[in-house]
């Protein structure tokens, strides 16, 4: 590996994404993370004269470029530009993200240990606090839906659903067998289910609900918005952390 000077690498024609544009929510949230944590892993590149052709890496050679970056680390490879193609569009191929819990109790642990705020954290990542937030909430799924959730078998968006229908376990549970048994369908027929039987009930038995006539344009309104949105967490979800924590202190 070399760290190589970014004014003497272009992108190869025979990049897979040599023609796509760069720049979007994603792109610039790269270029945020490789401003704060430098480039870590290597580009791929082959020596052609006293230049360099990208092979892959695009998106963080352009992010690096964009951060204010000179130079980048590469593997410099003496390949032909049928490998460099097979290379490129292997990358792209095979590229396998964490899934959304592994991802989730990564972060817990990093802002668990460290004691660093989420919105300070993702910032330091470059992304939004309600993302990060939305893969730490994945913890709070039972270990059979997890499971689920780690297979693929459901997706993050209806884990977050049944995160927000506050199952109990064995309800939860029901809907894990249903996803490892009977598939998608058979998953969202019985997440429906389950939400249909709670809108019919209405709250459930025990909760209570509580109104604060604040109003939008009160101080506290806003101040309180504020401090939820710094967590990554909407205003229920916030209110309920700190009355609990209150309530907690007072009869801890």
């Amino acid at each position: 590996m070399e760290m190589i000077p970014l004014d003497r690498i272009s992108i190869s024609t025979f990049n897979v994404r040599a023609d796509e544009p760069f720049g979007d929510e994603e792109d610039q949230a790269l270029v945020e993370n490789i401003g704060s944590f430098g480039v870590l892993q290597p580009i791929i590149v082959k020596q052609v004269g006293d230049m360099y052709e990208l092979t892959a890496g695009r998106r963080r050679f352009l992010s690096a470029k964009e951060s204010g970056l000179t130079e980048i680390p590469c593997i410099i490879k003496d390949i032909d530009d049928y490998e460099s193609l097979d290379i490129s569009i292997s990358e792209n191929l095979f590229r396998k993200d964490p899934d959304p819990v592994t991802l989730g109790r990564a972060l817990k642990r990093r802002i668990d240990r460290s004691g660093i705020s989420l919105n300070k954290y993702a910032r330091k990542l470059g992304k939004p606090a309600s993302t990060l937030s939305n893969y730490i909430r994945m913890t709070n799924l039972s270990p059979d839906m997890q499971g689920e959730v780690q297979a693929g078998t459901v997706k993050l968006t209806e884990a977050l659903k049944v995160l927000g229908l506050n199952l109990p376990l064995e309800k939860e549970m029901e809907l894990a067998m249903a996803a490892r048994e009977g598939g998608s369908d058979s998953f969202k027929n019985t997440l429906d289910r389950f939400a249909s039987e709670q809108e019919k009930r209405g709250a459930p038995k025990g909760l209570q609900i509580v109104r604060i006539s604040w109003g939008h344009d009160s101080p506290d309104y806003s101040a309180l918005k504020q401090l939820a949105e710094s967590e990554g967490k909407n205003l229920s979800e916030y209110c309920q952390k700190i009355l609990t924590e209150h309530i907690q202190s007072r009869t801890g």
